[in-house]
């Protein structure tokens, strides 16, 4: 595994725009790198998150090295999505679409086929009030009654995406760049404290409910799978998270702070700010 490294900015929009034209560098080096056999890669997988970390998406293309990426050989991904309605602003797809993937698609530089999206929720909002509803009710047979309802839904999505990155990537996918965002309770993906989801290991991606975040229903991949990415990026500014961070660094595996799990293969850096370190 790599070293952990970290790299500390003044503030955060400075390490926002060192991130897009990092990622702009990374994916050029990742396209052209030559391999054993003398010949260089077909494609590079990202694996993209929401907040913090999707920002760098939206400075991208003003960058004029981004002219020279063949997205074509570019495949998206997801570390985590809310199971929420397509149209729902807080999901993670829906922003990367926003900031970068839309444009990309309509200069017909990106496949729309290059876009692996977890499954949105395609129940009617009725149904969705209802079953939240039932969620929260005082009896405690309705409230399983509609968890039970929820977690199928939400594994048959995480299953379906487990085959499409078998399908992909083989029985083992290795994600080429994975970049994260830390949470303020040391949550990363949809691997969140005091919830075992962080400690599965016999599968690649997992459903998550009743998370501790809103909105309740996520589906997220394992930490297994995003410990063997080659290159493992996080992206944390703020004082609110300078404690979990501290902890993140101070303990590898912890479950009381899930982004202590994660690493990478060729390359792990966590991006941060002089006010997110004040602990370390």
């Amino acid at each position: 595994m790599a070293t952990r490294k970290l790299i500390v900015y003044p503030y955060k929009d400075l390490m926002i725009q060192a991130g897009a034209q990092r990622f702009v560098l990374t994916l050029l080096d990742l396209l052209a790198e030559r391999l054993p056999d003398d010949t260089h890669r077909t494609r590079v997988d990202v694996a993209l998150s929401g907040g913090s970390a999707a920002q760098p998406l939206g400075s991208v293309l003003s960058d004029p090295l981004a002219d020279a990426i063949d997205w074509s050989r570019v495949h998206f991904w997801w570390s985590d999505e809310r199971f929420v309605p397509a149209y729902d602003t807080d999901r993670n797809a829906l922003e990367a679409r926003r900031l970068l993937l839309d444009q990309l698609v309509a200069d017909g530089k990106l496949p729309e086929s290059n876009i692996h999206e977890m499954a949105a929720d395609t129940r009617s909002a009725d149904d969705i009030a209802d079953v939240m509803d039932q969620a929260d009710s005082d009896d405690a047979s309705v409230r399983a009654a509609a968890d039970a309802a929820n977690d199928a839904l939400l594994d048959d999505v995480a299953s379906d995406y487990e085959r499409e990155l078998v399908n992909e990537l083989g029985p083992e996918p290795v994600i080429d760049l994975m970049i994260l965002g830390m949470g303020p309770d040391g949550h990363y993906a949809s691997l969140f404290p005091g919830h075992d989801e962080v400690k599965v290991t016999d599968r690649l991606t997992v459903g998550v409910n009743h998370s501790p975040k809103m909105p309740p229903l996520r589906v997220s991949l394992t930490a297994p799978l995003i410990a063997r990415s080659r290159h493992t990026w996080f992206f944390a500014a703020g004082a609110g998270k300078a404690e979990s961070l501290a902890h993140v660094f101070e303990q590898p595996n912890n479950p009381d702070y899930p982004s202590s799990y994660a690493n990478g293969v060729d390359e792990f850096i966590w991006f941060s700010t002089e006010e997110t370190v004040t602990e370390l």
